[in-house]
């Protein structure tokens, strides 16, 4: 009797086990060829797109550079930057101003040039327009490789670096100063380009014990710092897409040998 009621119920489950039982090898590996080659599609149009983008943005970047920028890079550099004319340090001497600078990558730095008693040092930036609005950039300690002081002939300086880089550090392995310290900049260089008119614009250089020092950004700067935020813009979105143009290409190579391993595979089961 026990026999009788046991035996239909194993046989359930019997079929079920056999009706539930999963895809083939053979029907797996067509899925997944299906998968690369789909997924090869989309990356051979990102290639075809990110090249089509990159030969545009050429002419632009070239309009951009011709605004007036000096290209320097020293043995001590992993880059090359971009510096607008009339702004090389060394003609700038015993001021206390701002300067900026572009890399390579897009890169920007708004650089706090202080001349003056050691007592005051620097570590941060307020930028206050006409029309009420300010902007202040982080804090950059001293002596953490963008901040740093000098002395030349019995006159004391601190130059401060605030950097932006947006997202295109990432996977990058060379210049570890700028890669540790993007985006100290918190969008001041592009306030200054978005107030390149305003006339009453003022630097305030914030000391480690709070107070400030007040300077008004003249006419001339102004431009130089909207031609280079405007040059970083396109550098960056340049280096963005030439990042993604590399990523596809390796992917493209992955997916093609993927491939052909799956329709080697498939032949020899014919």
């Amino acid at each position: 009797m026990k026999f009788n009621i046991l035996y239909p119920v194993l046989a359930l489950v019997m079929v079920s086990c056999t009706g539930s039982r999963g895809p083939s090898a053979k029907e797996r590996r067509a899925e997944q060829l299906e998968k690369y080659r789909t997924q090869l599609q989309t990356e051979r149009q990102t290639l075809k797109v990110t090249d089509s983008i990159m030969i545009a943005l050429i002419p632009e970047i070239n309009t951009a550079k011709a605004k007036g920028f000096e290209y320097e890079k020293t043995k001590y550099d992993d880059l090359g930057r971009f510096r607008p004319e009339g702004m090389d340090p060394s003609k700038n001497l015993f001021k206390t101003y701002l300067r900026c600078a572009v890399d390579d990558y897009g890169r920007t730095q708004l650089i706090a040039t202080y001349c003056g008693a050691k007592s005051f040092v620097v570590h941060q930036l307020r930028l206050k327009a006409s029309d009420g609005t300010e902007i202040t950039t982080k804090v950059v300690e001293p002596n953490d490789g963008t901040n740093y002081s000098y002395d030349i002939s019995g006159t004391h300086y601190q130059a401060v670096t605030f950097i932006y880089a947006g997202k295109i550090t990432e996977g990058m392995t060379n210049d570890s100063t700028m890669l540790a310290n993007a985006d100290t900049d918190n969008g001041a260089l592009g306030f200054i380009a978005q107030h390149v008119d305003d006339n009453k614009l003022t630097a305030c250089f914030i000391s480690t014990t709070g107070k400030e020092l007040p300077i008004v950004i003249g006419p001339k700067t102004r431009e130089r710092m909207a031609a280079t935020y405007e040059l970083g813009v396109l550098l960056r979105d340049f280096t963005r897409l030439q990042q993604e143009n590399k990523t596809a290409g390796l992917k493209i190579q992955y997916l093609e040998q993927m491939i052909l391993r799956k329709e080697i595979e498939e032949e020899a089961e014919k």
